[in-house]
């Protein structure tokens, strides 16, 4: 794959985070289950997510663990227990080299429109939630730009047909 100096720049950072919360934390030590992470709210599909920015980490689980516990505290109060969220530190010192190594199928998407490869980020996003158990591409690897802070609500506009496609 062929990166430009600004792509190569953000692969290249060494420190890399992923939010999680703190109840997954044994399952982490063990390894990573790149099937273990599934859900409709995830951009990529399942996977194994890290951004190398701190606050992106921590503004994901700190939105995710006050979602979570304002569900938790409309049930029974004897039976909730608060989550708590956590971020966890990786070094990976050759990103960009798997990015450009052709034995990983890997796609970076640069903007929120269609990339250089006719890959629609809006239609891939929305595959992607649509069906959240299944996989919906064949990349190893993904990096790029998010969606805006509610794209669940705006997808959901979208089936029902009160939002189209520009």
């Amino acid at each position: 794959m062929e990166l430009t100096t600004k792509q190569e720049k953000q692969l290249g950072q060494a420190q890399w985070f992923h939010a999680s919360l703190f109840r997954h934390l044994e399952s982490l030590k063990k390894g990573i289950d790149v099937q273990f992470n599934l859900g409709s709210e995830l951009d990529f599909g399942p996977g194994f997510y890290i951004t190398p920015d701190f606050e992106q980490a921590r503004k994901f689980i700190n939105k995710q663990v006050e979602v979570l516990n304002r569900s938790t505290s409309n049930n029974n109060i004897f039976d909730s227990k608060e989550e708590v969220g956590i971020i966890v530190e990786f070094r990976i010192s050759n990103f960009v080299e798997i990015f450009k190594n052709p034995d990983y199928h890997c796609h970076y998407f640069a903007k929120h429109k269609k990339s250089e490869s006719d890959l629609d980020f809006a239609e891939f996003v929305f595959q992607n939630r649509e069906n959240p158990d299944k996989l919906q591409h064949h990349f190893d690897f993904i990096y790029g730009v998010q969606t805006d802070d509610n794209p669940t609500q705006a997808l959901a506009r979208f089936v029902r047909m009160k939002l189209q496609k520009k």
